[in-house]
């Protein structure tokens, strides 16, 4: 047990979702000694927002995780030469429920 810690715990809270959040608070706040972990290494789960910088490096820790040698999809002809795409796998459930909204002239 790291120091600083205490022996025991009287709740153990896994995940850093909003849900597993607003417990671990609630229980905290209210005197339980609860101890809070989750595998990933951010902090909100499915509800994690990232500085731009966060965001580039979990798309590159994804992207190494998924990295199978896919074939090169129709749309990446149309990027520019400045431009660069990652491709995420669409079995992937860490982003849900994604709705894509296009505004154009």
């Amino acid at each position: 047990m790291a120091a600083g810690l205490p022996p025991n715990f009287q709740l153990i809270v896994v995940g850093t979702g909003l849900p597993e959040s607003i417990i671990a608070a609630s229980c905290s706040r209210s005197g339980q000694r609860v101890l809070h972990v989750d595998s990933r290494n951010y902090y909100g789960g499915n509800w994690a927002s990232f500085s731009f910088s966060g965001l580039l490096s979990w798309l590159k820790e994804f992207q190494e995780k998924s990295n199978r040698g896919e074939e090169r999809a129709a749309w990446q002809d149309l990027l520019l030469e400045t431009e660069e795409a990652i491709a995420l796998n669409q079995k992937d459930e860490t982003i849900q429920h994604v709705e894509v909204f296009c505004y154009a002239r």
